[in-house]
């Protein structure tokens, strides 16, 4: 009897369904579907093929990373300075008109210096009075062994200095000729035209057009070459000058004068040598980048250069250790005459050192008396115009009142650049000009100043900063607005994707596979059986795209670089199984609705 209670259970709940389709036939359809579907996506998901990463890599190589930032800015009107007298006294001449230019160190006016050169006047006959007494109070003294001793000892410091003198001109002289050897080379580095192919352009430009192609940042190194080439032939010309002016019979204040310009002029070519030599080192690094044709004229090129960097370093070292010399056989000799002035025996000794003492007094009284005259005459303390001249002669001029205006030949962009860039930013480093009503001109400059202090605005820290034109340019008016590229650093190492380093807490590390991947370097990637490795690296410089790994990598190794997720191949016997609803994945409910409705 409980038997067949039970099996009429599903009897009576058939007829009770298809009693509810017939009356309800729009309820039923929307439980047919969600029955339907609630068995699709279970079914789905049961079937699903798993998901599995994909790898995108590129490969370790050398290269060079160049970092800059672009700031914004107006060019700055021209730099304006009142000239004023360090004394006060009548006008008693005016040397320019307005408009007219000028060298640093060139008498602008001169005030009357009546006063001032009598008292010099006097000051030096005193000094002759002092130099009198003292040469009485030395000739009184007895020669004695120690005196004699002291005296040979002045005498040998006297013959090592003036060794010291000729041998120091004669190192001069050899420098002189480095310079102009080394000048030559660099015109000819620069300036000939033996490119092959390009023998109608200067080899500057043959082998920059060569690469530009591929390096945008060889201008850079190019303007750089030539504005220091620039620079250090007329530096060399000036201290050619000096040398040529000065004879061997030359004293050694004027020796150590003219080694102090010779360092100058020597420190202006080798930075020449080192910026020629960069800019041809960095032609070859892309033609080996790039896997140009080698060129011999270039190999030759960096031979040159290298050898004159060489010949640099050493004149350079030269210069100073002429300077040293001088002053070293100098304090000798005065070691030696401080020797005898005390073996000077008796009460003598005493009168010796207070006649030095009023000797050197009656010295200085001199010198302070000559800048005082000094004081009377209004130079232009750097190179410019004369925009304006405030007095004439026989006028009254106080102290501190103006009596022309001077405006600087140079030409400025200000900018100002918040506090994480002004970080970078250092006085020296190259920038590109540009400007907005100019869209041809494109002018190299330098960071010439950065404030060290900050200004802030709602929040907002800022610093201004200078950059200064390398080449005037007329075009450019003050009030322009110009956009600044400026390179704040280049390193050339191991360099990878900047999307490759990746970090955990304060350390940077890539993932590596040691065992290539092929078809791995192109979107959208490949799978691995192996996952990659994690390689901690230390990283240097970058430029946002690309990053210097400089420990930790070997060139060759393939970093990820992007991963990507995707669903893998479904087997075939799970695709024929959703032949069971219908094709190609399509329903196919009617029978169901139809036996529901019966």
């Amino acid at each position: 009897m409980a038997a067949a209670s039970r099996s009429r259970v599903p009897e009576s709940a058939y007829l009770a369904a298809r009693a509810f389709a017939r009356s309800h036939p729009f309820w039923s359809f929307l439980i047919a579907i969600a029955l339907l579907y609630g068995g699709y996506e279970a079914y789905v998901a049961i079937t699903a093929a798993p998901s599995q990463t994909l790898y995108v890599t590129a490969r370790v190589a050398t290269s060079t990373v160049v970092a800059s930032m672009t700031e914004t800015g107006q060019v700055s009107a021209s730099d304006e300075l009142p000239l004023t007298p360090k004394a006060s006294g009548q006008v008693t001449a005016v040397y320019v008109t307005p408009g007219e230019q000028v060298i640093a160190g060139q008498a602008v006016a001169q005030l009357d210096a009546t006063d001032a050169l009598q008292t010099l006047h006097n000051a030096e006959l005193s000094l002759k009075n002092e130099q009198l007494s003292y040469e009485q109070a030395t000739a009184s003294s007895t020669l004695s062994l120690n005196l004699l001793t002291a005296q040979n000892g002045v005498t040998n410091a006297q013959t090592a200095l003036q060794k010291t003198h000729d041998a120091s001109y004669a190192s001069l002289s050899n420098i002189y000729s480095d310079l102009s050897t080394v000048q030559n080379d660099l015109d000819h580095s620069l300036n000939d035209q033996n490119v092959p192919g390009r023998t109608t352009q200067d080899n500057v430009d043959a082998f920059a057009d060569t690469v530009s192609q591929y390096d945008n940042s060889i201008g850079i190194y190019k303007n750089a070459a030539q504005t220091s080439y620039t620079a250090a032939v007329a530096a060399y010309n000036t201290a050619a000058s000096s040398y040529k002016a000065t004879a061997l019979t030359a004293t050694n204040d004027e020796l150590v004068s003219l080694a102090q310009t010779t360092y100058t002029a020597t420190q202006a070519m080798a930075e020449a040598v080192k910026n020629v030599h960069d800019f041809f080192d960095r032609v070859n690094n892309d033609y080996t980048t790039y896997n140009l044709k080698s060129s011999t004229v270039l190999n030759a090129l960096l031979t040159t250069t290298a050898s004159d960097a060489t010949t640099m370093s050493n004149d350079l070292a030269t210069a100073l250790t002429i300077q040293s010399n001088i002053v070293s056989a100098e304090q000798s000799l005065a070691q030696a005459q401080n020797t005898l002035q005390v073996t000077q025996g008796g009460s003598n000794a005493l009168t010796v050192q207070q006649a030095q003492l009023a000797l050197e007094q009656a010295e200085q009284a001199v010198t302070n008396a000559q800048q005082t005259v000094a004081d009377y005459t209004v130079t232009a303390p750097f190179s410019g115009t004369i925009a304006s001249v405030d007095v004439k002669r026989f006028d009254e001029a106080a102290l501190g009142t103006a009596v022309a205006t001077l405006v600087s030949r140079q030409q400025t962009v200000d900018i100002s650049v918040n506090e994480v860039d002004a970080a970078k930013l250092k006085t020296g480093q190259k920038a590109t000009l540009t400007f907005d009503a100019l869209p041809s001109v494109t002018i190299a400059g330098t960071v010439s100043a950065v404030d060290t202090l900050g200004s802030a605005n709602q929040g907002v820290v800022s610093y201004d900063a200078i950059i200064t034109f390398d080449t005037p340019n007329a075009k450019v008016l003050p009030g322009m607005s110009a956009t600044a590229e400026i390179v704040t650093g280049t390193e050339t190492g191991l360099t990878v994707p900047s999307s490759a380093i990746k970090t955990s807490g304060s350390q940077s590390y890539v993932e590596v596979f040691k065992t290539p991947l092929a078809g791995s370097e192109t979107a959208p990637g490949v799978p691995s059986a192996t996952p990659p490795e994690r390689v901690f690296v230390r990283t240097g410089l970058t430029d946002d795209t690309n990053t210097i790994v400089e420990q930790g990598l070997v060139a060759g190794e393939e970093v990820v670089t992007e991963t990507t997720t995707s669903a893998a191949a479904v087997p075939s016997a799970a695709a024929n199984a959703t032949s069971r609803f219908g094709g190609n994945g399509s329903f196919r409910g009617g029978g169901a609705f139809r036996a529901i409705g019966g």
